[in-house]
């Protein structure tokens, strides 16, 4: 049966858990204890991002800017008979004026920055471990895949994506981690005053990860994605990761780092194109004391009329972060790319940080045609446990029919 508002399930959980636990009678007072104990031993959830977004588009003839506050608030329960239950409420608001395109106001004279307003239930999930070695966990919750290529939470946006669904997760077979997920509705970050920001849903996605030590970390995924206001994007996608660091000299913090990774895609439900593509992933990293570099190699296939798809991913992370390629070109896509960093623990004033730069060259993947080039930079900085700073820039140099792009962010944060 088909896991329809699963968050609203979640909720009536929450509101009627505590009045079945009043009800026991006075002589059952360990188990009113052991409520009181678990909402005692909870804990509370506070995440406020300040963020202003700059974008220079070529296509436009105006710039955007976006200033933007999110805030989450929830409360997360301690234990209770293996029961945990969290409620967590989420806010963004744009401070002055809307000198951007937000998706929902209209401003279609600006680029898109996709920061609307929005007030809704962000996470509303009850877990429980009551079985040996797994947990289930229903309601609305984010979740991320591996390193969120395929399915992640897409947490750069002020607007998280969340999913109303089913997980079980299971380590029973020693060395060995199963996760498997049923997904009845997508809450997309445009919000819900997008008409693409809920899409129904009966998808299913499943993990498994051996760990073999310093033989590194196999990976096995499937994804059977199948939504219904937009089936285009429906798939099937199959793949295998494999990931291996080798520590040469502990003292020096000399380390190389390897990543492989393949999947194959096809279509799936209701989806009108005929197609199958595949994805490619490589990586070499090389670590020395607070420095870092890596060479990556990605390509996602294209046969001319559609391009391999993600939909679900943090598409922020991958080639590049102008964002000119949140969907696959139809002749696919390859990014060639190098990184350079730096990264420093307890500096001016008790600091941690990192320091990066990104060199990405993008051609298609069928025709190697050019399309463009880009240049990322940017500083991460926690300042002590709470709060966090950010600064970082993008730009891309376009061909064809890919623009030229500038991109510029600032961010301050707290968590609690």
């Amino acid at each position: 049966m088909r896991l329809k508002q699963a968050g609203l399930l979640t909720a009536t959980l929450l509101a009627f858990a505590p009045m079945q636990t009043l009800a026991v009678e006075p002589a059952k007072a360990a188990e009113e204890t052991g409520l009181i104990a678990a909402i005692k031993t909870g804990k509370p959830i506070l995440d406020i991002r300040y963020r202003l977004e700059w974008v220079d588009s070529a296509a436009f003839t105006e710039n955007a800017y976006a200033n933007t506050i999110r805030t989450r608030l929830g409360y997360e329960t301690g234990d209770f008979h293996k029961f945990k239950f969290l409620l967590e409420f989420e806010n963004v608001a744009a401070i002055g004026d809307d000198h951007f395109n937000s998706t929902t106001n209209g401003r279609t004279q600006f680029p898109v920055i996709a920061d609307p307003n929005a007030t809704e239930i962000n996470r509303a999930q009850v877990s429980y471990a009551g079985i040996p070695k797994t947990t289930v966990t229903l309601g609305r919750q984010k979740f991320d895949l591996l390193n969120q290529r395929f399915v992640g939470a897409v947490d750069f946006r002020q607007n998280q994506q969340t999913f109303d669904a089913l997980r079980l997760t299971n380590g029973s077979i020693k060395r060995l981690a199963v996760d498997y997920l049923y997904l009845c509705r997508i809450h997309k970050v445009f919000g819900d005053d997008n008409p693409l920001g809920e899409i129904d849903s009966d998808s299913h996605v499943l993990a498994a990860t051996y760990d073999g030590g310093a033989l590194g970390k196999l990976n096995g995924y499937g994804l059977l994605l199948d939504f219904d206001e937009t089936p285009a994007a429906s798939s099937a996608t199959w793949g295998l990761r494999y990931v291996v660091t080798k520590v040469l000299d502990k003292q020096a913090g000399l380390s190389v780092g390897l990543v492989g990774e393949f999947a194959l895609q096809r279509d799936y439900a209701d989806n009108p194109f005929d197609y199958e593509e595949a994805y490619l992933n490589g990586e070499v990293s090389v670590a020395l004391g607070g420095w870092s570099g890596m060479l990556a190699y990605e390509r996602l296939g294209g046969d001319g009329a559609i391009g391999f798809s993600t939909p679900l991913a943090t598409l922020h992370k991958f080639q590049g972060f102008a964002d000119v390629f949140l969907t696959t070109p139809a002749a696919g896509v390859e990014d060639l790319s190098a990184t350079a960093a730096y990264a420093w623990k307890a500096g001016p004033f008790g600091t941690d940080g990192r320091l990066y730069v990104v060199y990405h060259e993008f051609e298609s993947e069928r025709g190697g045609t050019d399309f463009g080039k880009e240049v990322d930079a940017g500083v991460n900085i926690a300042l002590g446990k709470h709060w966090s700073a950010e600064v970082k820039g993008a730009i891309y140099d376009g061909r064809g029919a890919f623009p030229d792009r500038r991109v510029i962010w600032t961010s301050l944060r707290f968590q609690y």
